[in-house]
């Protein structure tokens, strides 16, 4: 009697444990997708969180921007002397993956800032913004673009001190490698 409930008891717990699995399997499906990034279902469509897009939530909006850039100023009052053209690196921030992205070696100051991608693509084009983070002084804001798969940057910036001064205003273009 006792190896039978024992054998009841395991059946049972293995039935829930299953049933269990597959109603969290099945728990963010969506049609024939998965909702991915914290995406919600609604009439068998994904609604993305803000910073992610796709079918599934799939793409954050940083995505098309993450790689190496040759970067280039121009237009800066007061006029900048020294180099004017260098290489920076955009990954994803560990803040929010999605719509944030780390610049490295932002106006050619080894100095990597945090910035913002306000929306997903549309028309090919998004808006990016820039605040003072790590050390440096920056204001910025701009769009990123993609054209016959060419990804370029293009943000208007000042710089300043600590302090308040204002350092630089430049336009800076960043074409991705």
């Amino acid at each position: 009697m006792r190896s039978f409930r024992q054998f009841s008891f395991a059946a049972l717990l293995i039935a829930f444990v299953s049933c269990s699995f597959i109603f969290v399997s099945c728990k963010n499906k969506c049609g024939s997708t998965t909702c991915q990034n914290g995406g919600t279902c609604d009439n068998n469509a994904c609604i993305c969180p803000a910073g992610y897009s796709g079918n599934s939530c799939q793409t954050g909006w940083s995505d098309p921007a993450i790689g190496t850039y040759t970067c280039s100023r121009s237009n800066c009052s007061p006029t900048v002397t020294g180099v004017n053209t260098w290489q920076s690196a955009i990954t994803k921030s560990s803040t929010d993956g999605g719509f944030t992205i780390n610049i490295s070696n932002f106006n050619n100051s080894n100095t990597t800032v945090i910035a913002t991608i306000d929306s997903a693509i549309a028309n090919r084009s998004q808006r990016i913004s820039v605040s003072a983070t790590n050390g440096i002084g920056v204001n910025a804001s701009g769009y990123l673009s993609i054209t016959n798969s060419v990804t370029t940057i293009s943000l208007h910036y000042t710089t300043y001190s600590g302090t308040g001064v204002i350092g630089s205003e430049c336009d800076m273009v960043l074409r991705k490698l």
